[in-house]
Parts: C-alpha cells; sequence; structure tokens
C-alpha cells in the first residue's frame, strides 16, 4: 500500500463499536469469503453481491451495529455500506464510509408520497475500497429486487453491478454537492450523519412507526417480505438444533 503510511492505513483497516467486525455473526459469515477466494478484488465482489442482494434494502436508524444489520437482514444505505466495510476490514482490506447530499427525489421511486417527510438535502451513503493502489466507489444498498421493482422501469442511468476495477454510483441525477469522506466511522453515525437530519420529524417513536410501516409496505411490493419470512424460519430451526 504504497499511498498509505501506517497510521493511515490503520484508521481504514480498524474495529469500531459500530463496525464490529468480530462479532461471532460477523466472523462466522466472512469465513465463507475466504473459502470463495483468497484474491482482494473477488473477495471484495463476492462480499459485495451478498451484501446487495442478502441484505435487502429497508428503513432503519442510523445507530445500528454492522453485526446487527446481518442479523436483522435488512438496512438502509448506511447500514448495509457499514456491514460492507465490516467485512471487507475482517479480511484487511482498507475500506471507508463516504456520503453524498442528495435532492430527496431520489427516494421517491421507493417510498411514493412520503419521500416529502425526508430531509433535503438528504445524505446517502457508500462505500470506498482500496484496490489496486486506489479508491473505488462500491454502494450495495438496492438489493435486485427493490431495484427491479421500482429503479430499473424507471430506466435511470445506473445499475447496481459492480465490475470490479470502476466506480459505481446509485442516484446520479439527484447528487446536489461533493461527497464527504468519514475517517471516525462512529462519529459519523452519531454526530455528523446524524446531524443533517435524516426525518423532518425527530420523535423516535413517529420514525419507528414510520419505517415499520414503510417498509412493510415496500417489501410486500418486492417479495422481500418472503424472502425475510423464510430467513427467519431458518435462524429459528438452526436454533433449536
Amino acid at each position: 500500500m504504497n499511498n498509505f503510511n501506517y497510521s493511515e492505513k490503520y484508521n481504514y483497516l480498524k474495529e469500531t463499536y459500530f463496525c464490529d467486525y468480530n462479532h461471532n455473526a460477523i466472523r462466522s459469515m466472512a469465513n465463507d469469503f475466504v473459502q470463495a477466494s483468497k484474491d482482494p478484488i473477488e473477495q471484495t465482489k463476492n462480499i459485495f453481491m451478498f451484501v446487495r442482494d442478502k441484505i435487502i434494502f429497508g428503513g432503519d436508524h442510523w445507530q445500528v451495529k454492522a453485526s446487527e444489520t446481518l442479523q436483522k437482514g435488512y438496512g438502509a444505505c448506511w447500514n448495509k455500506n457499514l456491514l460492507l466495510i465490516a467485512l471487507l476490514r475482517y479480511y484487511k482490506i482498507p475500506s471507508r464510509l463516504k456520503a453524498n447530499p442528495m435532492k430527496n427525489d431520489f427516494m421517491k421511486p421507493a417510498m411514493g408520497a412520503a419521500y416529502l417527510m425526508v430531509s433535503s438535502p438528504f445524505y446517502h451513503c457508500f462505500t470506498e475500497v482500496y484496490l489496486n493502489e486506489r479508491w473505488i466507489a462500491v454502494d450495495p444498498t438496492l438489493d435486485k429486487n427493490t431495484y427491479h421493482t421500482f429503479f430499473m422501469p424507471r430506466n435511470v442511468d445506473w445499475g447496481i453491478d459492480w465490475n470490479g476495477t470502476s466506480d459505481m454510483r446509485l442516484y446520479t441525477e439527484s447528487i446536489a454537492g461533493p461527497a464527504e469522506s468519514y475517517t471516525d466511522i462512529d462519529r459519523a453515525l452519531i454526530f455528523t450523519l446524524d446531524s443533517h437530519f435524516l426525518f423532518k420529524y425527530e420523535s423516535r417513536l413517529i420514525l419507528d412507526v414510520w419505517l415499520k410501516l414503510g417498509n412493510k409496505k415496500m417489501w410486500r411490493k418486492t417479495g422481500n417480505d418472503t424472502f425475510l419470512w423464510r430467513k427467519k424460519q431458518i435462524h429459528s430451526n438452526l436454533a433449536l438444533e
């Protein structure tokens, strides 16, 4: 890693409270990717595909640990990208959290008129991974069911696939400014991103109800409600064995 000194490298590999890659759930999952490939690019692509499609898109709070998102099986952009970063860092692949200010209409396809409750600008998170001595943007936010149901019919100019070498961006038509990079993930989740006010209403109770109802409606349209039900059944059966 010629472009890094030791302290810089450590910043993009370290475990944190929210990026808890030594949690048993993450360590157990990570072992599957070791067996699949030892090449960093192939590992990154495999991890990306897992987070993209096996962790479905759904609203959740900022302050959720990577291990909790893995166990829940769903998450928003910050949740899914944090899990991606945790898995990459477990393999000693440097990665960092970034976010673009966005016009809130980028959520309209999935949320309908409810997007008006989202603040504008809204900060959309993505990941940068260090491969072949350069930073590459990747974003596993939308699973294929969500993308095919809500976004592909609108003929968006971007897709959800990543080739392992080029920058990947979602919602390019709604980007409202340059991306911010967060060396300290925990501080970003607790203070920086939270200060941008995800929703116009700050009551946690209202937000919880809003997220639950919104997810239920969205998952019913994408078929992801069945996916989550099957996942819960598998976990229940394993617990009984």
